[in-house]
């Protein structure tokens, strides 16, 4: 009994007993879901451990048999965004027998879903499926985040760029694992290898740009900046079985500046939320009253013609989607990228792209919306405050 009693204290200790964490059953096995303590976090690399187990075989004392050596492939996506790239990797094994592991980066908070493929020594394969629910970036200052899996290196010919001028600008994607080594496996995410977003740092500028690869895995592009000042370089990629990540670097640019932009002073024309760009009068349709953060939100933009005020029925595919929507926060580090909401087949063919958008915290953001007509870009700003959902105003 004494030995039954320790081994009881022992599994408590290591999370198999006290509280049950989820599990999912197919036929004989049982699959049992282990997160992290703290919980599942964005722009960071998580483990996410799970033990799997054959309940037709049970010891009185050690209880269902573990599977062991069992190829296991774990996809997590987002499944309200199927456009973005899933993060696939195969499942490692743990120190116990039946024990397995997977390390994910989550590109933003939301509602994911892990699905685990799980093909037992001499028996047929089985699925499962856990939802996961991931905390935005900015939670994780409260505790002492996890080393990013990926960084972005930059570098500029010249090396002190200025305004007005060609700069040749290279990027390099390194790996934790192996940051001497040039990262060069990327999945095609929207059209693209890579999506760069070039803003200033006070969010005056904005560009979208699409570097090419080169031979060593490195991306170039050829760029000139409009104004000097500091600008914050986001690149938007999906590296190999990782599934989508945003890096961000940092360049300063010389010459001759503009008009500082002040977002909380922002005029009453550049806070509209109708905007007409390239004979197009794009109206940002969101609640009227203050957006929530931490809380994916529907969103939705109607597209006019400006001379006839018709509802446009001739959008085209822009980069594999009828639409792109880039936000960054006032602290213009905290980005956020989101795309039509494609569960609606109809989206952008009535004149109408509606968009599922989360944003990570408080405070003002400028976006820029993109569509394509007549084989152009048109790109409308907006800027959209946010609250926490908490606080008196905020949409519910």
């Amino acid at each position: 009994m004494r030995f039954l009693f320790l081994y009881v204290c022992l599994l408590s200790v290591i999370g198999f007993a006290a509280q049950e964490p989820p599990h999912q059953t197919a036929g004989k096995y049982d699959v049992m879901l282990r997160l992290p303590p703290d919980g599942l976090y964005a722009q960071e690399e998580m483990q996410i451990e799970f033990r799997v187990v054959d309940t037709s075989r049970v010891d009185p004392l050690l209880g269902a048999a573990p599977v062991v050596r069992a190829p296991i492939h774990a996809t997590v996506d987002m499944p309200t965004m199927p456009s973005m790239p899933k993060y696939e990797e195969i499942a490692h094994t743990e120190g116990i027998p039946g024990e397995y592991g997977v390390h994910p980066t989550f590109s933003h908070g939301g509602e994911y879903r892990l699905q685990l493929a799980i093909q037992p020594p001499a028996d047929e394969a089985f699925q499962v499926t856990f939802p996961l629910q991931v905390l935005d970036a900015d939670d994780a200052r409260k505790r002492k985040p996890g080393p990013r899996p990926f960084q972005l290196e930059l570098k500029s010919n010249p090396k002190n760029p200025k305004a007005g001028q060609p700069v040749e600008l290279e990027l390099v994607v390194r790996a934790r694992e192996k940051p001497r080594e040039i990262f060069s496996s990327f999945e095609v995410m929207h059209e693209k290898l890579m999506h760069l977003l070039i803003l200033r740092s006070d969010l005056a500028h904005f560009a979208h740009e699409h570097p090419e690869r080169q031979g060593d895995g490195s991306f170039q592009l050829q760029y000139t900046f409009p104004a000097a000042g500091e600008y914050h370089i986001f690149a938007d990629t999906a590296p190999a079985g990782a599934g989508e990540q945003v890096m961000m670097a940092k360049i300063r640019v010389g010459g001759e500046s503009d008009r500082k932009f002040d977002i909380t002073k922002a005029s009453a024309g550049e806070r509209s939320h109708v905007k007409t760009c390239d004979g197009v009068t794009v109206e940002l349709k969101a609640p009227e009253t203050y957006l929530p953060a931490k809380k994916t939100e529907d969103i939705f933009f109607a597209l006019k013609d400006a001379a006839t005020g018709e509802a446009l029925t001739d959008l085209e595919p822009y980069l594999g989607a009828m639409g792109h929507l880039m936000l960054v926060h006032q602290d213009s580090v905290t980005f956020v990228h989101s795309h039509p909401d494609e569960r609606d087949p109809l989206a952008g063919r009535d004149g109408t792209v509606p968009f599922l958008v989360r944003f990570p915290k408080a405070g003002i953001y400028r976006g820029w919306s993109q569509f394509k007509r007549k084989g152009r870009i048109i790109t409308a700003d907006f800027i959209l405050e946010v609250r926490d959902a908490a606080e008196p105003g905020a949409a519910q």
